[in-house]
């Protein structure tokens, strides 16, 4: 297991009890926003979101005044490739926004990029602004709803040389973005995340004996991360890439709760929420510590949502088994098409997306959107069959009492995959590295045939 957990990290890319739909009551205008919350036979909630997810360094190319663009071109690099062009969403949107809106799609969830909004401390980018206003009026005139994150990992350069979040600051600076971008442009959001699944991390490294299959790749980001300090001139350079967790948490936590004070100030109906990484943690052995490790990966994080939160943001991908000294218990059943798939295919398992659910509205009791869900594989009949799968697991839950929002897949198309670069294939839509052509995969038509009848 310990070997595993590497590869795991490298993508920035969960019991139920009984639940009951009057609690809604007692949450914020969420649930107002997005309507009724209860599936009859084959269908899903009216108003139901339907929707894709991207990123904005993923997909928009050169974002040269973020933390990330200056990782991907020093020596040494953790990242396979640099992100480039990536699928120049910056200059293609509107394709794009289009192209998702006929595949039958209601909702697009983006981020915004703070590295372009204020490349400079304190020095807001007016075009910048204007441009994701643009962006987001794109989305209205398709009719398709824009769900933004306020921040996708990535970061303004000034704000990694400044300490990035384990500086005492950050939690401030963080805010005061929020207030300017809900200011320009909470008006035309339909729902907005603050942050995108800051304890991803956190996750992996709470499985027992992680910390030895995190090691070498730990040594690799520190001297990565120190090459930028250097390059910058500045006493360190830290980005979410950086290997201390549990020294960033606080800020981040304090970042979230301060950027939701500050977007509810603007507009105190746009319903606002953070998305976490939540894995399917089960038991392999008897005596499985699986229910500590849940705990430690998101514990804390439950607690800031009651505290700052209009719903929950679940992002859910993998079911892990979690060792413990008893005897062994019962595997689960094998996938189909995992024949030339990496080992981490194993672990997508689509039973996870009904067991996060019930697990994360158990904690947190609120309403949750699916933030991101999908599969890398090259396999698209693969893809096909994951998504029947998850979508029946997700229906199953909302028809358990669960109040589930909406489900944006990961991704629309292709895209920059972090440290990975562009060999991971989670699209529904394939992108020519050299002409940036778009075409939609199968799967894509099947996925937005489900959201057109808004039925399985």
């Amino acid at each position: 297991m310990t070997n595993r957990t590497t590869m795991f990290a490298s993508r920035r890319s969960f019991l139920a009890g009984a639940v009951s739909t009057a609690a809604l009551a007692t949450t914020s205008g969420a649930t107002a926003a997005f309507g009724a919350t209860t599936a009859t036979g084959k269908t899903f909630p009216k108003n139901f979101r339907w929707g894709v997810a991207t990123a904005g360094h993923q997909v928009e190319g050169n974002n040269v005044n973020s933390d990330y663009w200056l990782l991907e071109n020093i020596k040494p690099t953790t990242f396979a490739e640099r992100s480039g062009d990536a699928c120049d969403s910056l200059h293609r949107y509107e394709e794009d926004i289009a192209l998702l809106a006929q595949l039958g799609f209601n909702a697009y969830r983006l981020s915004v990029e703070w590295a372009r909004i204020e490349p400079n401390r304190g020095k807001v980018s007016i075009a910048q602004l204007d441009y994701y206003k643009r962006v987001l009026e794109c989305c209205h005139k398709h009719n398709v709803a824009p769900a933004v994150t306020f921040i996708h990992s990535t970061a303004p350069r000034w704000f990694a040389e400044a300490g990035g979040w384990l500086n005492l600051e950050s939690p401030a600076l963080f805010s005061n973005y929020c207030s300017v971008v809900a200011k320009s442009l909470g008006g035309d959001m339909s729902y907005a995340f603050t942050m995108n699944e800051p304890q991803v991390q956190k996750n992996f490294r709470s499985i027992p004996g992680a910390a030895a299959g995190f090691a070498k790749r730990d040594q690799e980001e520190i001297a990565c991360h120190e090459a930028a300090a250097l390059a910058t001139n500045s006493k360190r350079f830290i980005t979410s890439n950086y290997p201390d967790i549990d020294g960033m948490t606080p800020q981040l936590i304090a970042g979230h709760e301060q950027g939701y004070a500050a977007i509810k100030a603007e507009r105190t109906n746009l319903p606002v929420g953070v998305t976490l990484n939540i894995v399917d943690f089960q038991p392999a052995n008897e005596d499985s510590p699986y229910l500590e490790v849940r705990k430690s990966a998101c514990g804390a994080w439950f607690e800031s949502i009651k505290r700052a939160g209009d719903f929950t943001g679940a992002q859910l991908y993998r079911q892990i088994p979690v060792p413990g000294k008893g005897a062994a218990l019962p595997r689960p059943a094998p996938l189909p098409m995992t024949e030339n798939e990496s080992r981490i295919s194993m672990y997508s398992r689509p039973e996870a997306v009904r067991n996060g659910l019930e697990y994360v509205y158990a904690e947190t009791q609120r309403p949750i959107i699916i933030t991101e869900n999908g599969i890398d594989t090259e396999n698209d009949e693969r893809r096909i069959w994951y998504i029947k799968a998850a979508v029946a697991s997700l229906h199953e839950a909302i028809g358990n009492g669960i109040p589930v929002l909406g489900y944006f897949h990961w991704s629309l198309m292709d895209n920059f995959e972090w440290n990975q670069g562009y060999k991971v294939k989670y699209g529904l839509v394939s992108v020519d590295r050299t002409t940036f052509k778009r075409t939609p995969k199968p799967s894509a038509s099947v996925l937005g045939g489900i959201a057109r009848r808004n039925a399985i």
